[in-house]
């Protein structure tokens, strides 16, 4: 009664946890993609060649997959706020400490710790408002992924502008370190006034729950949804990551107008998240997922096709809005089919897999257009998506 209470008459408490989310979710997911933009720089002033600029990227993108999947099942046994404080407060100090690096392996040893910091927010931070908001659960979600998305976007838009205000990469990462200090205090403080957390009181009221989900064999279209969101998320990652290159070499645009390709994804993102978590509260989160990974296939072939920019700049809004659609109402039917004490550990989970296909569908897809071409390997690149969809066509929403 009391989550209800709150969602239906807001107070100044479930505001507040609003806030700090979508606070907290910015900033995180510029730390997600902050390294990635400064590696040109890193690259050259360490004199590092592909391998060794690479090994950068994946030391960090590694360690937050796996960091997920134990920060979310930590998180459920010990408390989300605990892990929530301490994860910001970890990425901050490994963004200082790459700032002062002054060889590579110091530079690399910090990206690790900055992976595991990066991984504590989503698992945990999903879990306190799926669990928090049960009415309008799928627009809060959704507002949230908005949050996230625009952190992503500002980063990519403005790293430029802050690199040459704070004299390079390392100014720039020292200034950025900045929230996370302030949000490891912030989290720590109010979440437990927030949420009224208590882990153990947690795990005895979903005990019940636990054991009926076990007699009723509702793990197996749990593991059918995890496979399916697998496959789809290799598809999304293979493409977009190729985005502009592939503009570059197949759509014979200038660099500086392929580098906006990402941007301009991102930016149909923000409609998307919206669009999704509202439908997920009208229709069902199940449908709508299906609804908008369904949408991401043919526009993706239709990228491969189109040689007008007008029609590439809506294809490209389009894969936005189809790639960000897919959170909320996943995030959503998680919600529906786990108790709340293993939920962020079930959050973890979906993170450390998307992770580990993020790392690898770009390498299918750069080794399928080496052999096959450019074109068809977007075109193939799009079969696991399909089959994810075979797959969530074949659950059912309880009745």
């Amino acid at each position: 009664m009391k989550s209800e209470r709150i969602e239906l008459y807001p107070t100044k408490n479930s505001r507040r946890l609003l806030k700090v989310s979508f606070l907290g979710h910015i900033f995180n997911d510029m730390y997600w993609f902050i390294i990635p933009i400064a590696l040109p720089l890193i690259k050259s002033e360490f004199d590092l060649n592909y391998t060794q600029s690479g090994l950068l990227v994946s030391s960090y993108t590694i360690i937050g997959a796996f960091g997920s999947l134990i920060t979310g099942y930590v998180g459920d046994r010990i408390g989300r706020r605990f892990i929530l404080s301490w994860g910001f407060l970890l990425a901050s100090v490994a963004l200082v400490l790459c700032a002062l690096s002054y060889n590579y392996w110091q530079l690399f040893l910090s990206l690790i710790i900055l992976g595991a910091g990066i991984s504590a927010f989503h698992p945990s931070m999903i879990a306190v408002l799926s669990t928090s908001f049960t009415y309008k659960r799928g627009t809060v979600l959704g507002l949230f992924q908005f949050w996230g998305w625009l952190g992503t976007l500002i980063i990519v838009m403005l790293a430029f502008l802050l690199i040459r205000l704070f004299s390079g990469w390392r100014g720039m990462l020292l200034i950025l370190s900045i929230p996370g200090f302030v949000f490891a205090p912030l989290f720590f403080k109010f979440l437990r006034t927030l949420i009224g957390e208590n882990p153990s009181h947690g795990r005895k009221k979903d005990k019940k729950y636990s054991l009926s989900v076990k007699k009723t064999k509702t793990s197996l279209p749990l593991v059918i949804f995890i496979i399916s969101n697998t496959l789809f998320t290799m598809t999304y990652y293979g493409v977009i990551n190729f985005l502009p290159t592939y503009m570059v070499e197949e759509k014979s645009l200038s660099f500086a107008l392929a580098s906006y390709c990402i941007v301009i994804v991102f930016a149909g993102g923000l409609l998307g998240t919206i669009t999704s978590g509202k439908a997920s509260d009208k229709i069902s989160p199940l449908p709508v997922l299906i609804s908008f990974v369904t949408l991401g296939g043919p526009t993706i072939i239709l990228i491969t096709l189109s040689h007008t920019y007008a029609m590439l700049l809506f294809l490209l809004v389009v894969l936005g809005i189809s790639y960000s659609g897919i959170w909320a109402p996943q995030q959503a039917y998680l919600a529906e089919k786990t108790p709340q004490s293993v939920r962020g550990g079930t959050y973890g989970v979906i993170f450390c897999l998307s992770s580990i296909v993020g790392a690898i569908a770009p390498g299918i897809t750069g080794l399928t257009a080496d052999y096959l071409g450019f074109s068809n390997a977007l075109k193939i690149s799009t079969l696991p998506l399909f089959i994810s969809l075979i797959l969530l066509f074949t659950l059912r929403e309880d009745k």
